[in-house]
């Protein structure tokens, strides 16, 4: 029972982390990365943000199965390699979520990638701009992954009254 509150803890602050982070780049450094400014429904001095619930799992499950399984992996490298080690795998990510989506729902929440010079594939399930930042990304959840695994235990302890 314990290892399952340690995990649902770990997939809800994940999933609700990615649904914030993805919502406050969309405020404004999605149209950075594409280098074209997007089709918005509202004013862009609204700081209107958007984010799919198709990308509960990605964030939740992605980040407890295989980011955690990722982080484990490369503990011990030194952080250039482990920053090449996440551009890859969260572009990879990205892409292989989007082109699910895009095959199983029929659609994927960040299609308007397809706009962007810079965008990955024809459908633009990532964009070659977001590499260097998902590599960023990944060193900054390191510690953030480090931390939850860490009050894990605690919050367990605590819902479970030991």
């Amino acid at each position: 029972m314990e290892t399952l509150v340690e995990h649902g803890f770990r997939f809800l602050v994940y999933a609700m982390t990615g649904m914030v982070l993805e919502t406050v780049f969309a405020v404004d450094g999605i149209e950075r990365a594409m280098g074209t400014a997007l089709r918005r429904r509202v004013p862009k001095k609204y700081l209107e943000g958007f984010v799919s619930l198709y990308m509960i799992p990605l964030h939740g499950l992605g980040m407890l199965y295989a980011f955690e399984w990722g982080r484990a992996l490369t503990a011990e490298w030194g952080w250039p390699l482990r920053y090449l080690w996440w551009s890859v795998m969260l572009t990879f990510a990205e892409v292989a979520w989007g082109f699910f989506l895009d095959k199983v729902v029929g659609f994927y929440s960040w299609d308007y990638y397809a706009d962007s010079k810079y965008r990955i594939f024809k459908r633009g399930y990532s964009m070659w701009t977001l590499v260097p930042l998902w590599g960023l990304a990944g060193l900054v959840l390191e510690r953030w992954s480090d931390l939850l695994v860490h009050l894990s235990p605690f919050v367990s302890a605590y819902i479970l009254g030991r």
